[in-house]
């Protein structure tokens, strides 16, 4: 595919020698004071802005169809060196120093990482959360072994007080900072315009599809670090192509997201949710529009791996006020990893949603419902490994949508599908959801109620299962097919080994959706006298 767009560009500057318009010119931008806004002001619908290699220390604004083309080295990052008088705060605590500012940072980082912010106003309360109280300890179980650093802009002193790694003296780091909470890159009105190759680096954010933004693309780009969000979809942006791009937020933390002391590594959550300035997303589509599409990403240490969904309607109580917001979004064969909380996100109307293909590893939240509420969703040949606590759960509120859960392999955690968290059920449940034809291999079994009310009315049959934990343990004529072994076992792709319980365990579900195929599930999709169980069809 690479050589091929070689190919093409290298055709493409030959028939611009050739004098031709058609395809638009090409524009050679070198790194300098606004170059690249610059360019875009001077080019015409079709051209190629063609980056040279270094840093361009500025936020672009995309509002014509043109192609900005980068390579190795080309970097964009606004940040800026962070040097103001900084004095011991020896009255907060030892190792708090406090500096004088003529402007609020929005973000600031250390050798290139991102500190852990306080917001001053959430965090004025007293007791073990009071910004006073984490500058001088930490937070209260780990202090500081795992959240290393924190800063706070104190509004009405104007000064930022910081507590470096090792207490060490601000004066004597390598610190810059961002100004703006701006992204690095804004598609804003317009449609079919591009942008890859790049490094997006010491943002607050990386890139944000808004404002109508139309089939437009972003591939092959290091998104990273950037403290609020990776890439960001919304103001009915629709038709937009996420894809082959490397994610991260590169946080001044400790990201491994569950071990034995999972509760003093929870506190880095704690800090940013109660105290800060909540979740920091990979991929965010928050009333987006139609038919995105998110796909062969690599996204890691970030608190939610891919978003859909609207966090103001997240109860039954509340009005679904736009229910076609992200129809027919597709989130396929993304590979998620080291998430401290959800690795996907599902809410929101979630109509024709599709979501597949993915891998989610060691993901605190693994695959969240978060209130889906029309629908179909359908949720296929995903494989769900090593997370903890979480799988795929239900949290929130009962989910009355459409949804259809197949061909999953999970390995680890708690249980493959868990009822959580319910803030107020409304005693629905989840009577449209079907479960079929996944392999469990969880320490909990199949299914875990953690003591909500909601009524346990969804479907399940046909999956095979280590353990038990039956959702209907006294009702045998449900979940009559499935298969519930003592053990199983799968070669290092997690795929099932010959004579496995897996093997031929499946339903075919080419007419499973109202006499119709479910989505990858045409008729003959499968091998032998039924399909496998899990995400593999194996020989």
């Amino acid at each position: 595919m690479r050589v091929s767009l070689i190919l093409f560009f290298g055709l493409l500057c030959v028939t611009l020698l050739a004098g031709s318009s058609a395809s638009g010119a090409e524009i050679v931008v070198t790194p300098g004071p606004g170059a690249i806004a610059a360019a875009i002001a001077k080019s015409v619908e079709g051209d190629t802005l063609r980056l040279g290699k270094g840093v361009y220390a500025e936020s672009v604004v995309i509002n014509k169809r043109i192609a900005l083309v980068g390579g190795p080295g080309v970097v964009i990052d606004s940040s800026e060196a962070f040097k103001p008088e900084w004095k011991p705060a020896a009255k907060i605590g030892a190792g708090v120093y406090r500096a004088a500012v003529t402007f609020r940072p929005r973000t600031l980082f250390l050798d290139g990482k991102i500190v852990a912010e306080i917001d001053a106003k959430e965090a004025a309360e007293e007791g073990p959360w009071n910004w006073k109280t984490l500058f001088a300890k930490g937070p209260p179980r780990a202090g500081f072994k795992y959240l290393l650093a924190v800063w706070m802009y104190h509004p009405g002193e104007k000064a930022v007080y910081l507590r470096a790694p090792d207490s060490a003296d601000p004066a004597k780091l390598n610190l810059t900072c961002g100004r703006s909470n701006d992204p690095a890159i804004r598609f804003r009105d317009v449609d079919g315009a591009s942008v890859s190759d790049l490094t997006i680096a010491n943002a607050h954010g990386g890139v944000s599809f808004g404002e109508s933004a139309k089939r437009c693309v972003l591939t092959r780009c290091v998104i990273g670090p950037w403290d609020k969000t990776g890439v960001s979809l919304g103001g009915g942006a629709s038709e937009n192509i996420v894809e082959h791009n490397q994610i991260f937020r590169g946080a001044l933390e400790d990201w491994i997201p569950h071990a034995d002391n999972a509760r003093e590594r929870y506190e880095i959550w704690q800090l940013h949710k109660s105290v800060g300035y909540s979740d920091r997303v990979g991929v965010n589509l928050l009333r987006a529009g139609h038919d995105n599409i998110i796909r062969q990403n690599h996204i890691y240490e970030t608190f939610d791996g891919i978003d859909l969904g609207d966090y103001s309607i997240e109860s039954l109580d509340k009005p679904l006020t736009s229910p076609e917001d992200g129809k027919g979004t597709i989130i396929a064969n993304n590979l998620i990893e080291r998430t401290r909380d959800s690795g996907i996100e599902l809410g929101a109307g979630c109509i024709d949603v599709q979501v597949y293909g993915n891998i989610l590893r060691q993901t605190h939240g693994g695959l969240r419902f978060k209130l889906p509420r029309i629908g179909p969703v359908f949720i296929h040949h995903n494989v769900l490994e090593d997370g903890s606590p979480f799988n795929i759960w239900f949290s929130i509120d009962d989910s009355p949508a459409r949804g259809y859960v197949y061909h999953n392999t999970i390995v680890g955690g708690s249980a493959g599908l868990t009822y959580s968290s319910f803030v107020k059920p409304h005693n629905i449940g989840a009577p449209n959801w079907h479960f079929v034809n996944n392999l469990v291999m969880s320490k909990n079994g199949f299914f875990s109620n953690r003591k909500t009310e909601a009524p346990v009315n969804f479907t399940a049959d046909y999956n095979v299962v280590t353990g038990d934990h039956r959702p209907w343990p006294g009702e045998p004529a449900k979940d009559a097919h499935s298969k519930y072994v003592d053990k199983l076992e799968l070669g290092k792709d997690l795929r099932p080994l010959p004579d496995s319980p897996a093997m031929d365990a499946g339903l075919d579900l080419s007419k499973y959706l109202d006499g119709k195929p479910l989505p990858g599930c045409l008729p003959g999709y499968f091998m032998g006298q039924a399909p496998d169980a899990g995400a593999f069809e194996v020989k």
